[in-house]
């Protein structure tokens, strides 16, 4: 993901805009609150949110010209919309403004239609149109032909069972203690996973999102699988925010976009999220862009972290001296 970080006057702008589009439909309630909070304490503002004053989006325009950041700004506001658990017709039209007076085509502005009409099916199908996937299935396709898509479709529905590939994942239980082959054996053993090339495990090229797990540290409960989806968003370099819009609507509006996991809300942690994907987006190397993990198995996850500059959750939190020379 091409992450920018906005200075603090560039974060004010942000945050009178994010504050006019929760504000749409009424007073700002505790879950667009402590999104707004949670973007100070990112970028290091300290703004009385009572104060700031709303915009118009011709006003926000004039004051914030840079494209990147006017991208990122209008999917934060999708997120705004939908942090309290659901979408009205007064945000979403904000929204739509906001983001055409800003020049930015986003499909997540269309897709709060869908959630606001509730057009499931339509939402679906736009997601998987640009989702991860795709890609994947697309070089399987060139390489194996129908062969090669049968079987991993087989493999998605955990129906696919191959002896040799299951026998080369087992076989990382063998690996050297905290390297990222016996960690990954260590994952799915304490998880009750099936390995790869067993009935029910997933297909080899889906492994980068468990690979993801064990390198960010991030756990499987349904809090650890958004900010996983998060901190993957930041190292993809296609359809990044995809990721997050997925979990946000899985994991927080309620909406089940996939079979194999139930639906839950109020799980999206706006600051949890945003330093995932800082995470993620600080890397070096994208695990989900002809990344071979094999290669590197036997070395220790520790040192991986390092290589690929996956830095901890604290090295995103400002400083005090930050903070007190944001109030300055």
């Amino acid at each position: 993901m091409d992450l920018k970080i906005p200075n603090h006057e560039q974060a004010y702008w942000g945050l009178r805009a994010m504050k006019t589009v929760a504000m749409a439909d009424g007073a700002l309630d505790a879950s667009e609150r402590h999104m707004l909070e949670s973007i100070q304490q990112i970028f290091g503002t300290t703004h009385d949110l009572e104060a700031l004053a709303l915009i118009t989006p011709a006003e926000l325009a004039r004051a914030f010209p840079d494209p990147q950041l006017r991208k990122q700004l209008v999917q934060g506001l999708v997120v705004m919309t939908l942090i309290d658990g659901t979408t009205g017709s007064t945000e979403a039209d904000l929204v739509e403004q906001f983001a055409e007076t800003l020049e930015v085509h986003a499909p997540e502005v269309k897709n709060l239609r869908h959630v606001l009409n509730r057009q499931i099916v339509q939402l679906r199908l736009d997601l998987v149109r640009r989702f991860w996937l795709r890609p994947k299935v697309e070089e399987i396709w060139n390489k194996e032909g129908i062969r090669g898509l049968y079987k991993f479709v087989r493999g998605m529905m955990g129906r696919y069972e191959n002896k040799e590939l299951a026998a080369r994942h087992q076989a990382l239980e063998h690996c050297p203690s905290g390297s990222l082959g016996r960690s990954l054996w260590e994952y799915w053993h304490a998880n009750g996973f099936a390995f790869p090339g067993q009935k029910g495990g997933a297909p080899e090229q889906i492994l980068f999102h468990d690979c993801a797990h064990v390198l960010s540290g991030y756990g499987t409960a349904p809090d650890g699988e958004v900010q996983v989806a998060c901190f993957s968003a930041g190292f993809q370099r296609r359809e990044p925010w995809i990721f997050v819009f997925f979990v946000l609507l899985q994991f927080h509006v309620g909406i089940r976009m996939t079979p194999i996991t139930q639906a839950r809300t109020g799980i999206f942690d706006p600051l949890k999220a945003m330093i995932a994907i800082r995470r993620g987006a600080a890397m070096n190397v994208g695990l989900n862009d002809g990344w071979d993990y094999w290669p590197v198995m036997g070395e220790q996850v520790e040192e991986l972290r390092r290589r690929y500059n996956i830095l901890p959750v604290e090295a995103f939190l400002p400083t005090k001296q930050e903070t007190i020379g944001a109030v300055a």
